[in-house]
């Protein structure tokens, strides 16, 4: 725990940078935009990375956010070197990496946590001979604060051991955040989440009565596509994912929540795609970012480009 004084600066900063994001938009103001990468730890499939491939040729101005479950490190059979260099041929030189955790049983036996099956965001019942078994199962309704805390910790350090910077942005397989996750994030010195979302936003493929849905809606009862980044903790910002990522959300629906955002004069947005399914996916934001742009010259907001 911090210090008195050393405690009351931070929360001074946080309160001040809370209200510098919390100004509306004003001409020439800057609109600040995250694209974050999901890779959920499933496959490593060549279309995909191709797919991303040809998004950073034709927006070499766009960093990434890479947000890496390190299960792919831990299948059988793999070759870690092959599969860090199949991740890596994705990058650019101004892109980050952060953690990103599904609870699979591969994984969270590696790290010497019981696996749980239950509660998960899934109707079907898990096939644990398969290597995303666990994939589906909520981190934060499913685990104790403490394993939790193990868990980010010896993930964090997988990827540390496979040539990657210490992570210090997050977000939670299938948004499953609550208290007990932020006390772990915390414990491990994280600085950056964008876990929360608005559930009805996945409604697009998910029923609004899915226990995926319902489960979120607990979490995180009062989002909305115009939520704005706030302090967890002292050390911990909050991001949601206010646009969801590009599975559950069109290139006309990614437009009209960023005109939502610019007509609110709400300054940050975050949005993103899974890797797994890149191929098909990613199309959405190639077809979004010229009409985003558009429309922030029209409102004379200059787009930065966050990572």
């Amino acid at each position: 725990m911090l210090p008195r004084a050393a405690d009351t600066f931070g929360k001074i900063v946080v309160t001040a940078l809370i209200a510098c994001l919390a100004l509306p938009l004003k001409a020439t103001e800057v609109m600040q935009l995250w694209v974050t990468v999901d890779w959920e730890g499933l496959s490593l499939e060549e279309d995909n990375l191709q797919a991303m491939r040809r998004f950073r040729e034709k927006f070499p101005q766009i960093p990434l956010l890479h947000l890496i479950n390190p299960a792919y490190f831990i299948q059988p059979g793999v070759n870690r070197a092959q599969i860090g260099s199949h991740i890596r041929s994705t990058f650019l030189p101004h892109d980050t990496v952060g953690l990103h955790v599904h609870a699979m049983r591969s994984l969270v036996e590696y790290c010497g946590v019981p696996f749980q099956t239950a509660p998960s965001i899934a109707e079907a019942k898990d096939d644990c001979a398969v290597t995303s078994c666990g994939y589906s199962v909520s981190l934060e309704y499913a685990y104790s604060q403490l394993e939790l805390t193990q868990l980010v910790a010896c993930s964090s350090e997988l990827l540390v051991k496979n040539g990657f910077q210490p992570p210090r942005h997050f977000r939670a397989g299938a948004w499953q955040f609550g208290p007990k996750l932020q006390a772990a994030l915390e414990a491990n010195r994280f600085s950056w989440d964008s876990s929360y979302i608005d559930a009805n936003l996945l409604t697009t493929r998910w029923h609004k009565d899915s226990t995926m849905v319902r489960l979120l809606k607990q979490l995180h009862p009062h989002s909305t596509p115009i939520e704005q980044p706030f302090a967890l903790s002292v050390g911990l910002m909050e991001y949601p994912n206010n646009a969801a990522l590009a599975d559950y959300t069109s290139a006309k629906q990614l437009v009209q929540l960023f005109e939502q955002l610019l007509t609110t004069q709400k300054p940050v947005m975050v949005l993103g795609f899974h890797q797994e399914t890149a191929a098909d996916h990613l199309v959405n934001l190639e077809r979004a970012i010229p009409h985003m742009e558009k429309l922030a010259r029209q409102k004379n907001v200059r787009i930065e480009w966050m990572h």
